[in-house]
């Protein structure tokens, strides 16, 4: 494909701090990193089911043959980064003596200890108050040694200077960014992953492939996000699927943890859009994993853009492998549209949002509608998204 003519804002700023290393039992090396971090009793983050699943475990048993100190598990973690959740895991790293963490885990896990991380840095017993300012990067420090372990290859959660932390009280999901955040390391063992059942690989998947395709055409786009971008969505149209039907091929896995990252570095710096501005409030009244809100979002809201920043869409149809030569960007823009449909299918999500009893009521939908609008990243959508805008997107989503 030739390249189409492309703007972008002629300031911008790039913006990448934690370093990645990648390698199927890649754990074996968290003692000998976190030393080199300066810590030496850690706790490590994480929920339940990974316990059950032994995934815990497989890193647990490399601290304990290194000289770091396992000081404690903190497994509270659920859906959603939540507040109350977020201080009982600060409480429990100072009982334990902690000088620093590992998160295990997924977008909730990561995001979880990122936020305690903060506490702990600064001393508080509460994160409201923080997660009430939204941005923490006046006086920011650098905070306590931290290693991420992926456990889901969606979120990229392990490369952003941002989390999404669940207000219960509120039924809101608030956006905090501070830019030390993010851990010090991510290490992406792919091992780690084999054990996700398959419909969660499929809509994390898709959850990354979102962070991609809304940081091309967000309005902070800007070139080098655009590689990244794209080449996230090379990765995952291609192992995806491979990694849904055989989960045990650490090929796929390794490649999916990767365009994970990837595109997690792309939207950082760009931010995301609407699908993520509707499927915030989806999490928020209705509970859906925010990966499978935006893979249900994804299409509606591309169709919805893709007359505002065709040529755009024409690079991300480019990389899903279609043929655009001789294509107008408008056409070649649809036809991004129905590959991700075409993708969703192959993969085995076919959910929308009347499996969740979303209702099919614009008077009961308001709520919803309201919330999204009010979400930070409704300002970055490439096609502005007035209240009517955002209803009828989710009633064809319904």
């Amino acid at each position: 494909m030739k390249y189409p003519n492309i703007t972008f804002e002629p300031l911008f700023s790039w913006v990448n701090r934690p370093r990645i290393m990648y390698s199927p039992g890649l754990r074996s090396e968290v003692g000998y990193e976190m030393a080199q971090l300066g810590g030496k009793r850690a706790v490590i983050f994480t929920d339940k089911g990974l316990v059950a699943a032994g995934i815990v475990e497989m890193v647990a048993e490399e601290v304990r043959k290194s000289d770091l100190e396992l000081a404690g598990v903190f497994d509270s973690i659920i859906q959603d980064a939540r507040i109350d959740i977020i201080n009982a895991g600060a409480a429990f790293y100072r009982k334990c003596g902690a000088d620093c963490m590992i998160a295990v885990g997924g977008g909730s896990v990561m995001d979880t200890a990122k936020a305690v991380n903060i506490m702990i840095s600064g001393g508080n017993d509460d994160f409201q108050p923080l997660a009430d300012q939204a941005g923490l990067w006046e006086g920011a420090k650098q905070l306590p040694p931290h290693i991420a372990f992926p456990t889901t290859a969606g979120t990229g959660c392990e490369v952003t200077n941002a989390m999404v932390v669940l207000d219960v009280a509120a039924h809101a999901k608030l956006q905090v960014t501070h830019p030390y955040c993010n851990c010090d390391i991510a290490m992406l063992d792919p091992e780690l992953t084999i054990k996700l059942p398959a419909k969660i690989t499929a809509f994390t998947g898709i959850d990354a492939l979102t962070h991609a395709i809304e940081g091309i055409t967000s309005t902070g786009a800007e070139p080098i996000a655009d590689a990244l971008g794209l080449h996230a969505i090379r990765l995952i149209f291609k192992y995806l699927p491979i990694a849904v039907k055989n989960p045990e091929d650490i090929t796929a896995r390794g490649h999916m943890l990767l365009a994970s990252s990837i595109a997690g570095m792309c939207f950082v710096n760009t931010m995301t859009g609407g699908v993520h501005a509707t499927a915030h409030a989806l999490g928020a009244l209705y509970g859906i994993p925010h990966g499978l809100a935006n893979a249900i979002m994804l299409p509606v809201v591309m169709a919805f853009n893709a007359s505002e920043v065709p040529e755009r869409y024409m690079m991300i149809a480019d990389a899903m492998g279609l043929d655009v030569k001789d294509k107008k960007p408008v056409e070649a823009a649809k036809m991004a549209v129905k590959a991700v449909v075409s993708l969703k299918k192959k993969i085995g999500l076919t959910d929308t949002l009347k499996d969740f009893k979303v209702p099919n009521d614009p008077a009961k939908l308001k709520p919803l509608v309201e919330l999204a609008a009010a979400d930070g990243q409704v300002s970055y959508n490439p096609h502005y998204l007035e209240e009517e805008d955002i209803l009828k997107i989710y009633m064809k989503a319904i």
